[in-house]
């Protein structure tokens, strides 16, 4: 990031939201995780190109979320809401007018939320090969003209 100035604005602009109506929506258990996650999430976000709050964009908040806050260690009920609280923020930093394109860019961060718990689940994705299984009898694909058993099976 840029430097102490950006840090503080971050965390500046997170304590305005988490003390504004607009958390209200959020149940008290996620009120009280909302500015360390969303303090972390604003840093991560603008650590990927190194640029200030204002000029975020959608790639940036994708790889802040679905990387370094997808691996904090927060309880499922807070976790699943991480999406919502992180777009209720850019949203009211439009608002506010300090960040253009912020319900955009709001509405973009919610809608990684299946994302977002793929990756904060820690569980790999299972590979999914195309196409059916070439069989003994089936005929071979080199196009031989055999039964892929008799030609290139065992080759």
């Amino acid at each position: 990031m840029q430097g102490h100035y950006s840090h503080q604005q971050i965390e500046n602009w997170v304590g305005d939201f988490c003390s504004s109506d607009a958390m209200l929506a959020f149940p008290s258990d996620v009120r009280e995780y909302a500015p360390a996650i969303l303090v972390k999430f604003m840093i991560a976000t603008c650590e990927v190109r190194d640029i200030e709050p204002a000029d975020i964009e959608e790639a940036d908040l994708k790889a802040a979320l679905l990387g370094p806050i997808a691996k904090l260690n927060l309880p499922e009920g807070i976790k699943s809401k991480v999406p919502a609280l992180c777009g209720k923020l850019l949203s009211h930093m439009e608002a506010e007018g300090r960040l253009s394109d912020g319900n955009l860019l709001g509405a973009y961060t919610r809608a990684l939320s299946d994302a977002f718990q793929d990756a904060a689940s820690g569980k790999p994705k299972p590979i999914v090969r195309p196409g059916s299984r070439l069989k003994r009898n089936d005929p071979c694909p080199c196009g031989s003209g055999k039964k892929y058993k008799k030609c290139c099976q065992n080759g």
